[in-house]
């Protein structure tokens, strides 16, 4: 299935964030890195709140972020950071991301692959079957979210 990672309606997870001064770069404008650091609070807190809620434990470690950035946003300011899964593989899953400004315009969409994680060997492993039929559901579902 494929998403369109700029429109706020397949996202059913979304975390409030305010845009702080020292978010600014020399521009004038909220710096690129702080847009991924936005995300990141969105893709951990739904990581926490949605994806591991009621399964077995799993480690994820990131593999690859993948971001582009839409339009600037300026402080002072709110933005909604969401985040779902869009896609659930043997030992990785694909979390897909967008930020918007306080008007609902996409200002950056990034997709993060994440690999699941064996703790005592430090490797790629296999997800647990129960854990991995999870994963599956939600990336399908229309909005990420648990039915």
């Amino acid at each position: 299935m494929t998403f369109d990672l700029a429109d706020r309606g397949i996202y059913g997870f979304a975390t409030s964030e305010h845009l702080r001064f020292a978010d600014l770069d020399a521009n004038g404008h909220i710096n690129n890195g702080s847009f991924i650091e936005l995300l990141e609070n969105a893709r951990v807190s739904y990581l926490r709140q949605i994806v591991r809620s009621g399964l077995p434990r799993f480690r994820l470690v990131i593999g690859r972020i993948e971001a582009d950035f839409k339009r600037q946003m300026f402080f002072p300011g709110s933005a909604t950071a969401c985040a779902r899964l869009v896609e659930a593989h043997e030992r990785k899953v694909v979390i897909g991301q967008g930020l918007f400004d306080s008007d609902g315009h996409c200002t950056a969409v990034q997709k993060v692959i994440m690999v699941s994680l064996n703790e005592e060997t430090h490797r790629s492993t296999p997800f647990d079957p129960a854990v991995r039929a999870a994963l599956e559901k939600l990336a399908v579902s229309k909005d990420g979210m648990p039915t």
